[in-house]
C-alpha cells in the first residue's frame, strides 16, 4: 500500500488531492478554495475519512474540510487556527510550516476567506460557500 507523502504531492505540483482507500480521486493545481469546494458538491461522500493535500490550509479550507469529514490533512503551510479548527474536528494534521494567519495576496492584510471565515462554526461557513 502507497504511503502518500507531502514530497510526493509537491513534486506533482498539484495545489490540491483527495485521497481515498489509496487511490486518488481528485487532484488540481487550481489554487486557494477552489478545488475544496469543487470536491464538497462533487464528492462529499468520498471526502468522509479520506486524506487531503492542500497546499495552503488556513481557517476558511480547515472549516470546510471537517464539514467533509476528512480524516488527515498533509499541507506545506498551515495557520494557527487551522490547525484547532481540524483538532477539534478529528483530523490528524502533517504539515511543514504554521503561521499566525493566511494573508491575502500582498501580504498587507488578512485573506478574505479567513475574515469570512472568523467565528463561523464549519455547518454556518459551508453554507455561506454555498456547499
Amino acid at each position: 500500500m502507497k504511503e502518500y507523502s507531502l514530497d510526493f504531492f509537491l513534486a506533482k505540483g498539484w495545489a490540491f488531492a483527495l485521497v481515498k482507500e489509496n487511490k486518488i480521486i481528485y487532484r488540481s493545481k487550481k489554487q486557494r478554495l477552489l478545488p475544496l469546494l469543487f470536491c464538497l458538491k462533487n464528492y462529499k461522500a468520498q471526502m468522509r475519512g479520506a486524506m487531503v493535500f492542500d497546499k495552503v490550509v488556513g481557517r476558511a479550507a480547515a472549516l470546510l474540510l471537517v464539514c467533509g469529514g476528512v480524516k488527515k490533512v498533509i499541507t506545506p503551510l498551515i495557520s494557527r487556527n487551522a490547525l484547532q479548527v481540524l483538532a477539534r474536528g478529528g483530523a490528524e494534521v502533517k504539515y511543514q510550516k504554521i503561521v499566525k494567519n493566511i494573508l491575502n495576496m500582498k501580504g498587507d492584510d488578512l485573506c478574505p476567506m479567513e475574515k469570512l471565515s472568523q467565528g463561523k462554526k464549519a455547518e454556518e461557513f459551508a453554507k455561506i460557500m454555498k456547499v
